[in-house]
């Protein structure tokens, strides 16, 4: 197998399982970060004892990427470690730029209790807010979703774009935009990696459908807009047209025009089969 991945210099390449089994065989050396992520996306737990190393990093981002990397692997045998982990940072960790104690606790929730647990925390769980929204940033790992997860997402990306929790309003809006295009983009690999869109009830589904017209009439970065577009092509066309109808006749501009025509195309093949 091959894997994508970006390296330290933010160059996307190929790592190779040959690759990832020498790593593996360097028990000491530390990992460089497309081997930590190459890994996750192996869904091998052969390589979780170098993931345990690697959350030990002298680096943060690759220190992170381990941690997400052992999500993708579901190994929930690891939660001990990363329990172990967080209680080493204080509460302070929470007002860093990127914490990790929020990042630890989030991967925690969703390997002891699901994708069930994971949208508990996040309507009910009387935890910080940057856990939260965390539980969406784990989807940027190479996870294997589930029906509940597409679910969780839609959810969670509801509660946003209409600020119905509390501490949503609070967010900065950079922060705010970032965390949908996250949402957006976990569903954009749902809809590539399986058929979960097809799987989801009527309730769901047109859900779904309201949600990306909502986002579509928001002034938002238009890349969020180009991932909703992308995504649709994985729809039925009638959804799919309903969904898009704010972007339809000449509104889209630039990259989200060239996503929206390509999608079009597919789902007017869809009408004829």
């Amino acid at each position: 197998m091959m894997y994508k991945a970006y390296n330290e210099n933010n160059v996307r390449v190929t790592v190779s399982d040959e690759q990832l089994n020498e790593a593996f065989r360097q028990h000491g050396e530390e990992l460089p970060i497309e081997i930590v992520i190459a890994m996750g996306a192996s869904h091998n737990k052969m390589f979780v004892p170098r993931l345990h190393e690697a959350l030990f990093h002298r680096t943060q981002r690759i220190r992170i990427k381990a941690m997400q990397s052992l999500l993708s692997l579901n190994n929930i045998e690891s939660v001990s470690i990363l329990r172990e982990k967080e209680k080493g940072f204080s509460e302070e960790d929470f007002n860093a730029s990127i914490s990790e104690k929020a990042i630890l606790q989030s991967v925690i929730i969703r390997l002891e209790h699901g994708p069930s647990g994971a949208e508990e925390a996040f309507f009910k769980g009387e935890i910080h807010p940057i856990v939260k929204t965390n539980l969406l940033y784990n989807y940027s790992s190479h996870m294997v979703f589930t029906s509940e997860d597409v679910q969780f997402i839609i959810n969670a990306l509801e509660a946003y774009v209409h600020k119905s929790e509390a501490w949503m309003q609070k967010m900065k809006k950079d922060d705010y935009e970032d965390v949908i295009i996250k949402g957006l983009e976990a569903l954009w690999s749902a809809s590539e990696e399986s058929n979960f869109f097809s799987m989801l009830n009527k309730k769901f589904y047109e859900k779904l459908v309201e949600l990306g017209s909502q986002i579509l009439k928001m002034k938002i970065d238009s890349y969020a807009k180009e991932v909703i577009s992308i995504f649709a092509k994985a729809l039925s066309p009638q959804y799919a047209y309903a969904m898009l109808e704010p972007i339809m006749n000449g509104r889209a501009k630039g990259d989200v025009r060239k996503e929206l025509e390509k999608s079009l195309l597919i789902l007017q093949e869809k009408e004829q089969e």
